[in-house]
């Protein structure tokens, strides 16, 4: 589920020197060069640096079982360490307990690399309406105030069948109201 194309109307983020929020929180042009960095569609969330940012990747199960989840982050704020404590992913309103993560520092954000991080393999989905829900809790990532990762996508690994709306036009809404 790419980041880029859940609901993000209403999210709200912050990055190194501009506020920004919904469509805007997207940054790329999802070419083939950005696709080949890595960037699973050629786009990327950003501007995660508050404790205002939350975004939900909404998606229903065909039945209830267990699933693997992997989040695809990156950074620009340097090498940053996650953890529950500073970075949340919770599933239908349970924190993940997963192990801290090392995230590598890119160059900028034109030359992000990502790194796909396993949170758990003993997910229980639910058979319906399942959300993995990622937040950004107080932490000092950027020194003395708040960081977050940059955000690509979230994998899942499951033998049920998942259905998610993608809102693929999201990117060309940049810059409108």
């Amino acid at each position: 589920m790419e980041a880029e194309y859940v609901d993000i109307v209403d999210v709200v983020g912050s990055g190194l020197s501009s506020d920004q929020s919904g469509y805007n929180l997207i940054y790329g042009d999802g070419t083939q060069a950005q696709k080949d960095l890595g960037w699973s569609s050629g786009y990327y969330v950003g501007y995660t640096y508050t404790t205002e940012f939350k975004l939900d990747f909404v998606f229903k199960a065909d039945k209830a079982t267990t699933a693997t989840i992997i989040i695809r982050l990156g950074s620009e704020l340097g090498d940053i360490m996650l953890t529950p404590d500073n970075f949340e992913v919770s599933l239908n309103g349970t924190p993940i307990n997963y192990a801290a993560m090392t995230i590598q520092n890119s160059e900028s954000m034109a030359a992000m690399k990502f790194e796909d991080k396993t949170l758990t393999s003993n997910a229980s989905l639910l058979q319906g309406e399942n959300t993995i829900s990622v937040r950004i809790l107080d932490n000092d990532l950027r020194g003395s105030t708040t960081g977050g990762p940059t955000i690509d996508c979230i994998k899942i690994r499951t033998d049920a069948i998942l259905r998610y709306t993608e809102n693929t036009d999201n990117p060309a809404n940049r810059g409108s109201i």
